[in-house]
């Protein structure tokens, strides 16, 4: 059988050595979930579960000290390769650190004309969005790029936010959290593991990642409804007149 692509998560022990965890979601409404030492033959178990199901069984791992590595493929020998390698993936004999990033992970289930209905509404709605985004912070590669995979796609992935992204990225990953239906899922952490969510207030590590706070980036985040809008007491005027007795 051809490799199928998995999200693989990585365990560190303490004495160094690793264990690997990798999910996938087969799209009939079950997935399989692979586990073993790093570099060994991987045990494999397929779940009947909902897609509900197997968010909390990634979030457990996750609890659990498991870190995202990337979007890979595994055979029925449990070799793992990058889609775009044929080399072993993890075995780079001169391996270089990566720089700090945010994780992100986004899961579509489509199997019914009501799913495609309010999957469409979820693309028009990150569209709109983005246009507030790049309004304020100007167009940029990354995300034309996953707009383009996104819409064009309709497809589970996998990824990394930069800081050469900027507070951009995150803003669009929040406010997709926020308007996301229950066909979509979409999962942010940090490099430990430790979630992202959408309520922008109780992020400041994440907005700190962008060498950013949460007054710089209030306009553009009360636009995206990430958070409330102030109200401007200088235009709120008195609708009946102050009497002196």
């Amino acid at each position: 059988m051809a490799a199928l692509d998995y999200d693989l998560y990585r365990f560190t022990n303490p004495d160094g050595s690793t264990k690997d965890w990798a999910v996938r979601n087969n799209g009939d409404g079950t997935y399989t979930s692979k586990w073993g030492k790093t570099g060994t033959k991987l045990q494999s178990k397929t779940f009947d579960r909902n897609m509900l199901a197997m968010n909390d069984h990634v979030q457990s791992k996750i609890n659990k000290g498991y870190k995202i590595i990337d979007r890979v493929l595994i055979d029925d020998d449990g070799n793992i390769t990058l889609p775009s390698s044929s080399k072993p993936f993890g075995q780079d004999p001169n391996p270089t650190e990566d720089p700090p990033c945010l994780f992100w992970r986004l899961r579509v289930t489509q199997t019914n004309l009501a799913d495609t209905q309010a999957i469409g509404q979820f693309h028009a709605n990150v569209l709109s969005m983005s246009k507030t985004i790049t309004g304020v912070f100007g167009a940029s590669a990354f995300l034309e790029n996953f707009l383009r995979a996104l819409i064009n796609e309709k497809a589970s992935s996998a990824g990394k936010l930069f800081k050469e992204q900027s507070v951009a990225s995150l803003l669009l990953f929040m406010a997709m959290m926020k308007v996301a239906p229950n066909q979509v899922s979409i999962h942010l952490s940090h490099d430990d593991g430790v979630g992202i969510s959408n309520q922008l207030k109780l992020e400041s590590k994440a907005l700190s990642f962008f060498d950013t706070d949460l007054e710089t980036v209030r306009p553009v985040a009360e636009a995206l409804g990430l958070l409330e809008k102030r109200l401007d007491l200088s235009a709120v005027t008195s609708s009946q007149d102050d009497f002196y007795f």
